[in-house]
């Protein structure tokens, strides 16, 4: 055992000794390099730039989009918070899906909530959108952080909107398949996971179908939420997708831009539901 994952079993112990009020401090003690706090501050997001899908979770709290997200939220709240199941992936079968707008206004819902601040972390390496679906033109991110080329401190960005901070994905890299399923990554997620008791931290990974890389993140978090797009992905690929994650624990699925004519609302719904275990 590493020194590193011997000081989180022991920040551990003295935090469930202890109690709540000093975990902060012992898991700054556990891992010594400095990450920005969460409080509000100035924002860094101009909602101009972002993407339209974005906006309205952002602009209208009471927007038919913004309710179905605050569904999806409770849901998600009540699968994890009896053990805090605080690291959290999402996919999709294949590109397309709305993985990644499902995970970002997910993660502006949560950050919302007054109880838990939010990371969320482009783990799409191969291709990146996170940041621009934010309008934000980082320099650095998590491939940088993950070959040694940045800080972790570095590379996470207070957004000023909730309690949301953002992990970008850096340049794309030639071996995101190794990089993120490197010790380095396994020892960030553990460190995210406890550093402090009321965070949420939310993975955007690469479709399943697509790339070896979601196998290799799901063995660290906690659970997966498969994001499926209605009227567009078919039976036979939900299966191959699905039985894939057979070894893992699925926190729900989102059924994604939903017909009109299925809905009982004019907006796109985006309908969270329990996935049993086959």
């Amino acid at each position: 055992m590493s020194k590193r994952e011997q000081a989180l079993e022991e920040a551990v112990r003295m935090r469930e000794s202890r109690g709540a009020a000093g975990a902060g401090a012992l898991a700054k003690a556990a891992f010594p390099e400095a990450l920005p706090e969460f409080e509000e501050s100035a924002g860094i997001i101009d909602l101009a730039k972002v993407n339209k899908h974005i906006a309205c979770i952002f602009t209208d709290p009471y927007c038919p989009a913004a309710e179905e997200y605050k569904r999806i939220r409770t849901g998600i709240l009540k699968s994890t918070s009896k053990n805090f199941l605080n690291t959290i992936m999402f996919t999709s079968s294949q590109m397309g899906e709305g993985k990644t707008i499902t995970s970002l206004n997910l993660a502006v819902t949560m950050a919302k909530d007054i109880d838990h601040t939010v990371l969320l972390v482009d783990a799409d390496l191969r291709n990146p959108s996170v940041h621009s679906y934010l309008g934000l033109t980082p320099k650095k991110g998590l491939s940088d952080y993950l070959s040694g080329k940045a800080r972790l401190s570095e590379v996470i960005f207070r957004t000023g909107i909730g309690k949301l901070a953002v992990l970008p994905a850096g340049e794309p890299p030639d071996n995101p398949s190794e990089l993120l399923s490197s010790e380095k990554m396994r020892v960030l997620i553990t460190e995210l996971k406890h550093r402090y008791k009321d965070r949420y931290v939310l993975f955007d990974t690469p479709p399943l179908l697509a790339a070896a890389e979601p196998l290799s993140m799901a063995r660290y978090v906690d659970g997966i939420v498969f994001v499926i797009q209605a009227a567009r992905t078919s039976p036979k690929i939900v299966a191959r997708a699905v039985s894939l994650m057979k070894d893992f624990t699925v926190f729900g699925v989102v059924l994604n831009n939903v017909p009109s004519y299925l809905s009982r609302i004019t907006h796109p719904s985006y309908n969270y539901r329990r996935l049993e275990k086959a």
